[in-house]
């Protein structure tokens, strides 16, 4: 081969690598930029988000209402109210209360939710959740 051919082919495969490479990084701008109207979309009246932990199934977005579940077409709604209890468990399996020790975290109400800690918003979700049940367990107390 001539060095003017090497020349043309290195061009060739840079063009094919740096399309390559670019591809996977729009997707990635437009799933983000999907996901902040779809988010909007969803979001009640007077409803704000408080914290967004994203994980390999989808995001669990956490507002001053509800625990919004990400999934394939949308997202699927459980109202704070709904929530029966909250279980944290360390890496020995054992159940926890600290955020800083929890590997997962089980939000009990019409069926069991499960997220991992994958994340560094996962603590502050989980310390948020705990706050809001014993929020509403005392509210209850209140009014017996």
């Amino acid at each position: 081969m001539t060095p003017s051919q090497l020349g043309i082919l290195a061009a060739v495969l840079l063009v094919l690598l740096l399309a390559i490479r670019s591809d996977p990084r729009k997707r990635r701008e437009r799933r983000a930029r999907d996901f902040t109207r779809t988010l909007e979309t969803a979001l009640l009246p007077k409803e704000t988000v408080k914290v967004i932990c994203q994980q390999k199934k989808g995001r669990w977005i956490l507002t001053n209402k509800r625990l919004l579940l990400e999934e394939k077409g949308g997202f699927h709604a459980v109202p704070l109210d709904k929530i029966k209890s909250i279980q944290g468990k360390n890496a020995a399996g054992n159940r926890t209360t600290a955020p800083a020790n929890m590997v997962s975290l089980t939000a009990k109400a019409d069926k069991d939710y499960s997220i991992q800690n994958t994340n560094d918003q996962f603590p502050e979700l989980a310390k948020l959740l705990q706050a809001e049940q014993k929020k509403r367990k005392k509210k209850a107390e209140n009014r017996k």
